[in-house]
Parts: C-alpha cells; structure tokens; sequence
C-alpha cells in the first residue's frame, strides 16, 4: 500500500518518518555453537570470568543478546545465580528462555537447577512439603537455594522477593546467607527502577560485597538507557564498575547483523489516554492496517499497545467485531499473557504488559509515545528482522512532538530521532531529593533489625524475636553500615543528632519504604468474564468497572458456591495468599461501557482527619501509615457501603497534599504517569512510593523559597 496515496483525501493530520535500523559488528571468532557473538557479549563473558568483584553495566541495545552475555559464562562453569526481571510475565518467560538455551547448545541439564519464583509459584512450592504446616516464603526460598548444591543454580525471580528476603521481611533468619551465599546476581531492564529502587539495589547490593562473610561479590545490570546517576555513584563510591556501552550504527551505513529494523513510522498527534478514540475515529484505516500481507506475501502480525486498560478495553472490542477472520489478542493486568496468544495471535492489543522482555514475533506495530521513555521502549518491540525489511508502525504522540518532528528532516537515524525527542519532550520530574531525604532511612531500616534484633507479631499476633548479631560485633558493623550510607547519600559524616533521626523516622516509615514496587489500593474480585481470581486497581473498578462489593465473609460464600469443589483444591490457596492485600472484595463482570465515573476519596472519622492531616501546615505534614479511607462515585455503586467497610480498616502509606491534582501535576510537571488521587475539598492524595516523593517536591519547592 502506498500510505501517501492513501492519506492525501484524508482529514486525519499524518506525516511519515523514514527511520533507520541498527547493526551491531560481530566478532570473527567462535562463541558458542554456530554463534557469532557480538563484542559486548564476548567482553561479558571474560569480565564475569575473570574478576573477583564486578559491578558491570551493560548498555547494548535492546535485541542485541544481553541475556546470553551473562548466561553463557554462568553455565560454562556451572555458577550460581539470581536473575531479578520487572515482571512475574517475564521471570516466566525467561525461564523458559534458559531452558532452551541449555538444550540448543547441548548443556547436560542435570548439572543445573533452573527455576521461576513469583508468590503464586512459591505457594505451588508448599504443596510439595504436604506434611509441614505453617511454610513460610523465607524457609521456602532457602530450600530452593539449597537444590543447588554441588551443581549450577539459576533461580529467576521479581525485584519484590529479592528486595524483601534481604530486609529480613520474610522472618526466616537463613535466607539472607542463602542469598548471599550465590555468585552472581543480574539486573535486568535496570532503566525501569525509579529513583527509589535504584538507590537501595545499589545499595544493597555494595554492601553485601563489602561483607567479607559473603561469597556474592558479581553483580550485572542491564539496560539499553543508561541510569548515568547511579554509575556515577557506584564509581565515587569505590565499586569495581565496568560499563559497556551501545556500539550500535545506523543499518543503512554499517557492516554487521541487523538488531533493529528500518521502519516507515506514520506520526499522528494525539492525547494520553485518548489514543483509542483516535483510532476508533479511524477504524477503516487500522482495519486495512491489520490486514495487510508482507512484501513475501505472508500474514502480518500487528500489535497496538496503548497506555489505559479501558483503551485496550475498546480497541479489542472494535477489532474483534471488524475482523472476525482474524485471531485477535490481548494482553493487560486482567488479561495475562500465554504462550498460546503470543505465539498465535494476528492482532495483539495490550499496554505496558508488553512492553518489555515478554519475546514474541511482531510485523508491524501502533502504538502511543506520550513519554520519551515509553516511545522508545515501545519502538524496540520491532527486531530481529532482516537487513532489507521495511517495517511500518503508527505512533501517536504529544501535539508539541508532532510539530516539532514534521519541521524536520523525513529520514532519520535512531540516535537523531532520540536527541529530537530528548529537544521537545518535558523531561520528567527531578527526585534527586529523594536520595537525600529518604534513602538513609531505607539504608538503615535494612541493616540495623539483622544488627540488633527485633521483636515482631506475626498475623496470628504470635510474638516473634529476631536475635540479631553478637554483641561483640554489633559496634564495628553498625559502623561499616553508616559509612556506606554516608558514601552513597550524604555529603556529610552522620553525627549523634541525625543517627537519632534515622532512628526516629525508620519507626515510623518502616511500612512504606518496606517493598520494592510500593503499595496501591488494590480490590480482590471474581473475575466472571474468565472465573479467575484476581488482585486489581481498586481506582480502575470503581471508575470503569460492573462491579458488585462484598464483605470478605460474603465473597468466600460466593466463591465456595460458585466454584464448588474446585475453592478448596485450587481457589482458597490463591484466596489466602491474596486478601491480606486487599482492600475491598467484588465481583467483575467487565466494563460499564464508554462510562467514566468520578471517584473521590474522603476520612470516616476525626481520627482519620488527625493521622492524615499530621497538623495544618501542608510543608511539615509526613507520609504515615493511614486506615480511615472512604470513597465516594458518581454515578453511585449500590454496593459502595461494603467497599467503604472494608476499606476503613485497611492501612496504607499516604500522603495528603493541600491542592488539587491538576495544579500540582503542572507545578511540578509530575508527568502523565504519577498517581494522585482527589480527596475531598479539593485536595490530593497520593499512595505508596509516590507519597514519599510528592513529600520531597512539597519540602523542596519550600526550602527554595526561604
């Protein structure tokens, strides 16, 4: 199809961009199999080999081999390894990745232990102690280190569990010398962590090299975008960094294997969380676009992937009744990937599930770019093809970035196409405070309960004590603790007043700074459409979903007379595992259709106004742990006074803020994609990690004007 042609009686407002691929050089010499490695995976393999004590950070680019950079020297000499990747989806994927790397190249898969951790899978891991009640995650991650003995050990797992065995929040003593006593430990799509999870990873991960007692001493971070900030400190702060940087060319102009294709990339200007009202508004257009056979004469597999579950909602829908001969797909967090879809599909309708690592074949692709970031990450999803192939994609994006690139030169390089969007796109919010304010709190909070114990209540209010270390030892490690914490987060020594007020405020934000990913309201439901049980958005049930809440008692009743004998076998472990983090309990049977409602959160008490309020000055007000939340819709939820009674009682880590959501988002350009939440008179409300980085704007923006 000539687009061109096709555009030129159209009143949709469209350009085209001639985007060059990438190619990276291979090197003349045998790798593995009939491999021919790249530069960047052959000086992998001989830094893992060959140092004692590594921090590399590899930034080749996306489709060019990272995982097989690590990998290959790990099952060479049979080492043990944790592998951390953003996603349950991808931790899965990548299991199954290994597996087939180790029979490709004819590794004796006896001489390996592989295996995916998520929470759902260690609660499959219980059931083969059947005779041993009262399993916790921490004994059971411990024993899964222990396969490993006398053979190599890869165990792929999520951030969270990584994270959360290493503060001791699975109370299990062992597990933190379990995880310590491994080799190697990878980072992948490092990019991804926020400012947050950056800091304590590296942190973490300093100071358990720095801990003689541990064999852990390599560590490996993957990215295609460089976090320059945090390479920066891990080379001030004394690590033994290597980097390996892109030496991706154009295609056009190079010698080598292709990783990335030409595209012929169609730009139209469009809105966040519009994008499907563009498309719908152009159904014709994106129907014809799916249908297209390839220039061999083959089927084409098109994938759009949009920001909003309700955008994913409306796409699939209109696809799927215009294209009834084709096999329509998606993916979203209420509708997990399979390898059956990925390896199906004709059309592929999803969001930032597939953003990254999940591998499957795409031809052509749409898809919206409203952040610097995402585009890029996005475009990525097209590799992998041959040196002559033109790809075709649609990208949607901001008004600004539409004009700016349809003043310039129609054939660009990749390297061009990122420094015009670097040039035009508002870069996001700086949470360079963050390091300073909140950071040494998490720093200490990890380090000081395994120092000197700590008494805790388990969920059956059984009272715990962990002992801690040897008094005798406890002085010089609380002393190698705070000089790390210094090194990485202050500019000064840490005298007697501020070790008082680490000690203070790591009382009071322990719960908050606890988890990797941070806290959201999230709702239990009967997923009816599907029979799955499932934990989800709170926000996106109540705005967009046909819900019916329940008090816990009544949503038990409910799934035992619905699933019959299939609840005890199969539904009560997941239901167990799940309803301490929700915060209400319904039955979902999908969407209200093109209807929004409003939602705004309000107090169910004097005593809710007092702990959230933490007096009247907005500057001087913390993020706590809060219960007390009540919310209200419009249009009403019949059922919205059970929600409420559940949702009273639940606590979570908040901050109030003494303005609306629109004028803080402009204020601080806080972006598209941070979370805050209407409260009642007029006010904010922000959940999670996102309170404490909303508390170092509001502290920021007041130290700048005294």
């Amino acid at each position: 199809m000539d687009y061109d042609e096709e555009f030129s009686d159209k009143s949709v407002d469209v350009f085209f961009l001639n985007l060059d691929g990438l190619r990276l050089e291979q090197m003349d010499q045998d790798y593995i199999g009939d491999f021919q490695a790249f530069e960047h995976q052959v000086e992998s393999e001989r830094l893992i080999k060959g140092c004692q004590s590594l921090f590399l950070f590899n930034h080749s680019p996306t489709g060019s081999g990272k995982t097989i950079s690590w990998l290959k020297p790990v099952l060479d000499v049979k080492m043990k390894v944790i592998a951390v990747y953003p996603t349950n989806a991808l931790v899965i994927d990548q299991k199954k990745q290994v597996d087939e790397v180790i029979r490709r190249f004819r590794y004796d898969p006896r001489e390996y232990h592989v295996q995916a951790i998520t929470s759902d899978l260690l609660n499959e891991e219980k059931k083969l102690y059947p005779d041993e009640t009262g399993l916790r995650k921490g004994q059971l991650l411990n024993r899964i280190i222990r396969k490993g003995r006398g053979r190599g050990l890869i165990l792929l797992t999520n951030p969270d569990i990584l994270t959360l065995a290493l503060k001791d929040a699975y109370y299990e003593h062992n597990i933190r010398e379990a995880v310590r006593s491994v080799d190697m430990l990878v980072v992948d799509e490092f990019h991804l962590a926020s400012v947050k999870q950056s800091d304590m990873l590296l942190f973490m991960m300093h100071e358990i090299n720095d801990d003689k007692r541990s064999q852990l001493s390599k560590f490996i971070f993957l990215s295609a975008t460089p976090n320059h900030s945090i390479v920066e400190r891990a080379r001030r702060v004394g690590l033994n960094v290597m980097v390996l940087h892109d030496k991706s060319m154009p295609l056009s102009s190079s010698f080598g294997r292709p990783i990335l294709p030409r595209l012929k990339l169609e730009i139209r200007s469009g809105a966040i969380y519009k994008t499907y009202e563009l498309i719908k508004d152009d159904l014709d257009y994106f129907v014809e676009f799916c249908k297209q056979f390839s220039s061999n004469g083959k089927n084409t597999r098109t994938v759009f992937i949009v920001d909003g579950i309700y955008e994913v909602d409306e796409i699939f829908n209109v696809l799927s009744e215009a294209l009834t001969d084709l096999r329509i797909e998606r993916v979203d967090g209420l509708h997990p990937a399979t390898r059956d879809k990925l390896e199906n599909f004709d059309v592929l309708v999803s969001n930032s599930s597939v953003e990254v690592g999940i591998d499957f074949d795409v031809d052509r692709l749409v898809f919206s770019g409203y952040s610097k970031s995402k585009l890029l990450q996005r475009i990525g999803r097209l590799r992998n093809k041959p040196a002559e192939e033109v790809c075709d994609a649609v990208c949607f994006v901001p008004e600004v970035v539409y004009d700016h690139l349809k003043g310039q030169n129609r054939s660009l390089t990749r390297e061009e196409l990122v420094h015009h969007l670097e040039s035009v796109m508002s870069s996001e919010q700086d949470l360079s405070s963050y390091s300073k304010m909140y950071s040494p709190v998490e720093a200490w909070l990890y380090s000081k309960s395994r120092i000197d114990g700590e008494t805790w209540t388990d969920k059956n209010g059984k009272e715990h004590h962990t002992k801690g270390m040897p008094e005798s030892i406890q002085r010089s490690e609380f002393f190698r603790i705070l000089t790390l914490i210094e090194k990485h987060f202050l500019d000064r020594e840490i005298d007697g007043q501020m070790l008082d007020q680490l000690k203070y405020e790591s009382d009071r934000l322990k719960e908050g700074l606890l988890s990797y990913r941070g806290d959201n309201l999230q709702a239990l439901m009967f997923d009816a459409t599907d029979s799955h049980l499932k934990l989800y958005d709170l926000m996106y049930l109540l705005r967009r979903g046909n819900v019916e809440f329940m008090s816990a008692q009544r949503f038990t009743r409910r799934l035992r007379e619905t699933l019959g004998v299939d609840y005890d076998a199969n539904v009560k472990p997941i239901y167990d595992s799940k309803k301490s983090f929700a915060a209400g309990f319904c039955w979902y049977c999908g969407t209200i259709g093109d209807k929004t409602r409003k939602v705004v959160f309000k107090g169910d008490s004097g005593e809710h106004y007092k702990r959230i309020m933490l007096g009247s000055d907005d500057r001087a007000r913390k993020p706590r742990m809060v219960s007390g939340f009540k919310v209200r819709t419009e249009p009403t939820i019949p059922t919205l006074s059970s929600l409420n009674d559940t949702l009273s009682k639940f606590e979570i880590f908040a901050r109030l803020v003494e303005q609306d959501r629109f004028s803080l988002n402009a204020k601080y350009r806080l972006g598209d994609f941070f979370y805050l939440y209407p409260y009642s008179g007029g006010r904010s409300v922000s959940f999670g990690h996102n309170a404490l980085y909303i508390d170092c704007l509001i502290k920021e923006d007041y130290d700048r004007r005294i």
